[in-house]
């Protein structure tokens, strides 16, 4: 799932940074016509990696929209500057003409969608806009793809590699099966064999169907060579697709089998005849979805189902073909709005993302356009609306009016209709930033969260090489919180809250005020070799009688971790609990009043059920009846501890009660 969502994201981002990068060059050229200058400047040093001067480097300006672009050359220095620059938010480029070195973004960055906007307000003039240029790599990955039962050579396979720091890339093999993977990162690299389109399996090296049990291939500046790929003949399924309406065949529609955990396993189109065959699918479950390329017609999945849970799953046998899953693909139906900038109504160029209503992953997404207008085609359904706008310094929102998923208010979509009006109008951010210095160089992911009434509120990544930061949160008051993590190393460094202390308590807040930029909230993290510490339960007493309250506190658990608590061997749910920015947390549960005497233990569970911190109880039996205990901490109770006086008083009573019996008696 979390390959697929990132392969998603990665679609969208890219498609965005197309739309970008097409609708700016339309409108640079109209600006040429008339260009539009102002008084803001950018300026920095171009280098190579290691820190030799760049001369001649072309250093070019972008805002998002294309509406304002500058350039300049670096000078025998690497020094530049870009003048003349309208308030706006901007994307800088820098390359070198010979493309003897590789191209990136402000800030590290070799993506324009990833990379960070420098804002030019009221004319201000930007500095240390700097930039360290590396040379192409020269690693590189080869070998012969073949048939494994015959071991011909197989033509036009998809190879890929996956770098495990974020390095991709792909060729085809040729006419004779073979391949070459070069201009390689030095890196780590899984190589996946994919021959689209024939009843072979994709597969991993080496030999294996599972990314994760892949043996990864070590480049460190040099060629590889030998990685070969037999592949194996595996099942299929085969259909046809029509329109629901008038039975037509539906030439170019997109079938995907889909694995238990939403992957992509393989996919094909029909043919003019709406006939499709998939091929090359290793033995198990899918589930199989069908996209129309005709926007007047629904996706959908296999059996007349349009949402992921909803779909009927089909089990394949090894090299099994199944026949007959087929599709009558109903239209659509519409969901339509405007997307516009709160501050002054004006229009907005954003991402509409659409999800179902009850799962998280994406389904149809759009684009609005000049006007920030949309019309997204969405098959009969219930829906979330997502809007992500491209300017930078304007919040996410969900329709209507929501910051969240939990918040969000659904669209329900009938097939042929459309639901208009949902509309957005985004809010400024604010924007913090600083620095977070670490006294280590290992591999490791320093981020920045801003907390707010025990939530996070927003988070950023720490650049690797010079520590800066920037994070983009609504209006309002803040703690903030550096931390870092050593992925596969016992390094741990302990979490510091800003202004320089070790808790939230202690933690100087933070006020983010309208658009305005608060610079200089900086970090410094202090590595320590020895392990983290582990989750621990404390209790309040060691022994406890049936039906009364314990208290229970807990440290070093994660930051808003919610955790359910269990009294075992039997389990008995006690209640929830949830940590705070600290890591802490405590709370009041009661121990059920027909526990047995005896050892207990008391464990708290993460949102897996795994237990991640136990406490050990000795529960004594409640003397005669229901005990009752005092109410408080995390769940509350019913009835109270009888006082001295009323337990005094019923007692005297019950003696008077039983001597007038015996005086009636004796009268009697």
């Amino acid at each position: 799932m979390a390959r697929r969502r990132a392969f998603i994201r990665a679609i969208v981002a890219g498609a965005a940074a197309l739309a970008l990068a097409i609708g700016g060059a339309t409108t640079a050229m109209a600006a040429d016509d008339d260009p539009v200058t102002g008084t803001g400047s950018i300026s920095g040093v171009v280098t190579e990696v290691g820190g030799a001067a760049l001369a001649g480097a072309v250093v070019h300006a972008e805002t998002d929209d294309g509406s304002a672009t500058a350039d300049a050359v670096t000078d025998s220095s690497g020094a530049y500057t870009l003048t003349d620059l309208v308030d706006g938010d901007y994307t800088v480029r820098f390359a070198t003409p010979d493309d003897a070195h590789l191209a990136e973004y402000w800030n590290d960055t070799r993506e324009q969608w990833r990379a960070e906007r420098i804002s030019i307000v009221d004319g201000a003039a930007v500095s240390g806009i700097d930039a360290a240029l590396a040379t192409p790599p020269t690693g590189s990955i080869s070998g012969t793809v073949t048939r494994d039962d015959d071991e011909t050579p197989v033509a036009g396979v998809t190879v890929s590699a996956s770098g495990a720091s974020g390095a991709w890339d792909s060729t085809v093999t040729d006419a004779n099966g073979e391949y070459t993977l070069s201009s390689l990162f030095d890196d780590s690299y899984v190589v996946g064999f994919y021959a689209s389109g024939t009843d072979l399996k994709r597969e991993y090296w080496e030999d294996t169907e599972d990314f994760g049990a892949a043996t990864r291939i070590a480049v460190s500046g040099g060629p590889v060579t030998g990685i070969d790929a037999a592949l194996s003949v595996g099942s299929g399924i085969e259909g046809v697709i029509t329109r629901a309406d008038d039975g037509a065949p539906v030439e170019g529609a997109y079938i995907s089998a889909l694995d238990p955990n939403n992957e992509i396993v393989g996919a094909t189109e029909t043919d003019a005849a709406g006939a499709y065959s998939l091929g090359g699918l290793p033995a198990g479950t899918y589930r199989i979805r069908f996209g129309s390329p005709d926007e007047e017609l629904g996706s959908e999945y296999w059996k007349n189902a349009y949402l992921w849970e909803d779909a009927l799953p089909i089990t394949l046998a090894a090299q099994e073909l199944i026949s007959g899953i087929d599709a009558d693909l109903d239209v659509v139906g519409y969901i339509s709005g405007t997307v516009t900038r709160g501050s002054d109504g004006a229009p907005l160029s954003a991402m509409v993302l659409v999800y179902g209503e009850n799962t998280p992953v994406l389904d149809p997404w759009g684009m609005t356009d000049a006007q920030g207008d949309y019309r997204i085609a969405v098959a009969p359904g219930t829906y979330r609306v997502r809007f992500r706008a491209q300017e930078t310094g304007l919040l996410e929102e969900w329709w209507k009016n929501a910051r969240s998923w939990d918040d969000a208010t659904v669209v329900t979509v009938a097939p042929g209709h459309e639901v208009a009006a949902i509309d957005a109008e985004v809010e400024v951010s604010s924007k913090i930033s600083g620095t977070v210095e670490l006294d280590s160089d290992e591999q490791r992911t320093v981020t920045v969260e801003a907390w707010a009434d025990g939530e996070i509120k927003g988070t950023a990544t720490v650049h690797r090489t010079n520590g800066t930061y920037t994070l983009y949160v609504p209006e309002g008051t803040y703690i903030l919180k550096a931390s870092a993590v050593f992925p596969g190393s016992s390094t741990t460094a302990a979490p510091q809250y800003y202004d320089g202390v070790a808790t939230a308590a202690e933690a100087t807040p933070v006020v983010a005020e309208g658009r305005g930029a608060l610079t200089g909230v900086d970090f410094t993290l202090v590595t320590d070799a020895t392990p983290a510490p582990k989750p621990v339960l404390t209790l309040s007493a060691g022994s406890i009688v049936a039906g009364k309250d314990i208290t229970v506190a807990g440290t070093g658990f994660a930051p808003g971790q919610k955790l359910a608590f269990e009294l075992r061997s039997d389990p008995v749910a006690l209640g929830s609990l949830t940590a705070d920015a600290s890591g802490r947390l405590g709370g009041t549960f009661r121990i059920p009043a027909g526990t047995p005497a005896g050892t207990h233990t008391l464990v708290a569970l993460d949102a897996s059920g795994a237990i991640v911190a136990r406490a050990t109880i000795q529960v004594t039996a409640a003397s005669g009846g229901a005990v009752s205990g005092s109410v408080g901490g995390a769940l509350a109770t019913t009835g109270a501890d009888l006082p001295t006086f009323a337990v005094m008083a019923a007692s005297g009573l019950l003696l008077a009660g039983l001597l007038l019996v015996r005086r009636r008696r004796i009268h009697g």
